[in-house]
């Protein structure tokens, strides 16, 4: 029998799943996109929804609620819903895995699919590897398994708090290394920034009561590696541009995500200095070499 899989949202995310899956020959695959001019002959949602098995909703965090409220309607309560969506819905500061079921009436499954899969290389046939984060067993298990015969390796976590906040977090952290090397601090800072952004990943993983070892796997460290050395990652290019003192590059997930982790009950800034200094680039206006040169001093304190 047939595997139902619905892509809702056709960006380069969706692209990537989709080539990904269209030669499974179990699997049946349907897009849909609000741009009716990406796939001129789609169904309507009313139609394509409701036998749904998986539903991939590739949107950015800034359209998710209204794109959930467009088919909630038509949901089977049974249907795995996945996110890859990587930040925090900017006006109500909610990561996804709580903005996800509280716009899923019906209680669905909910798996969020983090990692480094940077969709340009899926689509150019390279291999990727995944993480399906989900409290359910059973629905982490079936997204997983639909790429067991793809190039992508998804591996499978119970920490979807954790997996979600490496993921936002990692962004922002891309946007501090593109800082970095649009300074032209060079790589032994670039080096030395990655390691104090994975120890400032695992102590807030940790205050919202994640496991703070997911930091070291591929939804955290791997993807931010990954991320602020790809030519193609909006966030990394958007760093660059902060520190030439440009216009940040549309749809950067790490600019809604930042006001947001500041306010995170528990985390104080001054235990963070590396996302200090971003926030004080993107939100206070501060200039990038001070800024950076400040969180660099209190990277290694001195001793007595």
């Amino acid at each position: 029998m047939s595997t139902q899989v619905v892509i809702l949202g056709y960006g380069e995310f969706g692209k990537a799943i989709h080539h990904l899956l269209l030669p499974q020959t179990d699997v049946t695959v349907t897009c849909w996109d609000k741009n009716s001019d990406i796939i001129p002959e789609q169904h309507p949602l009313q139609t394509i929804i409701p036998t749904c098995d998986v539903l991939f909703v590739c949107v950015p965090t800034w359209t998710t609620r209204s794109a959930l409220q467009s088919i909630h309607p038509f949901l089977n309560p049974k249907t795995i819903v996945v996110s890859p969506s990587k930040g925090f819905e900017k006006e109500t500061c909610r990561r996804v895995d709580t903005l996800f079921p509280q716009n899923l009436p019906n209680h669905n499954p909910f798996v969020f699919l983090g990692g480094p899969m940077i969709a340009e290389e899926i689509l150019a046939g390279l291999p990727a590897i995944g993480v399906a984060a989900s409290t359910s067993v059973d629905a982490r298990s079936v997204v997983a398994t639909l790429f067991d015969r793809t190039p992508l390796v998804v591996c499978q976590t119970d920490d979807l708090a954790g997996a979600v906040l490496a993921a936002a977090l990692k962004n922002i952290y891309a946007l501090g290394l593109g800082i970095c090397d649009g300074l032209q601090m060079g790589s032994n800072i670039h080096g030395a920034l990655v390691a104090q952004a994975t120890r400032e990943m695992m102590h807030m993983i940790e205050t919202i009561g994640g496991n703070p070892q997911t930091a070291f796997g591929p939804a955290g460290l791997g993807d931010l590696v990954a991320t602020a050395q790809s030519a193609n990652s909006t966030n990394y290019t958007t760093g660059t541009r902060f520190a030439q003192n440009l216009k940040p590059v549309r749809g950067s997930e790490a600019l809604n995500t930042i006001p947001c982790i500041v306010n995170i009950p528990g985390v104080v800034l001054a235990d963070i200095p590396f996302l200090r200094s971003i926030y004080g680039v993107v939100v206070e206006k501060s200039p990038a070499r001070e800024a950076f040169l400040t969180a660099l001093l209190a990277l290694c304190p001195k001793t007595v």
